[in-house]
């Protein structure tokens, strides 16, 4: 379980930089950053449609994104139920450890 977490947390990462850059591909009407690649370059990349296919492109990567943040919530929750939680551990100490502000004499005196 804990593979599959990583590799969906790895794929969240590489998601949410291509949705910055496609982001950042798209044009404004104030020609933002968009114009930073050249008024131009786009249009030869993906052809006339290109704020089309950048506008579906968003939308997809949006999908993916938000499908994988429910996903990895799911899955850090079950990862945190099988390792119990800390207040089961507090309920359950080891018994054969002692604290180790009190001596063994002074925590026998004290039951």
């Amino acid at each position: 379980m804990r593979i599959l977490f990583d590799l969906l947390a790895v794929g969240y990462a590489l998601v949410a930089l291509l949705l910055v850059f496609v982001i950042l591909m798209q044009r404004s009407k104030q020609e933002g950053l968009g114009a930073a690649f050249g008024s131009g370059v786009t249009d030869a990349l993906f052809g006339a449609q290109t704020s089309s296919i950048l506008v579906k492109g968003t939308a997809w990567l949006a999908a993916i994104f938000f499908g994988l943040a429910v996903i990895l919530s799911f899955l850090s929750g079950r990862i945190a139920s099988d390792h119990g939680t800390i207040q089961e551990k507090l309920r359950h100490p080891s018994s054969t450890t002692a604290s180790p502000g009190i001596p063994a004499k002074t925590q026998k005196q004290a039951k």
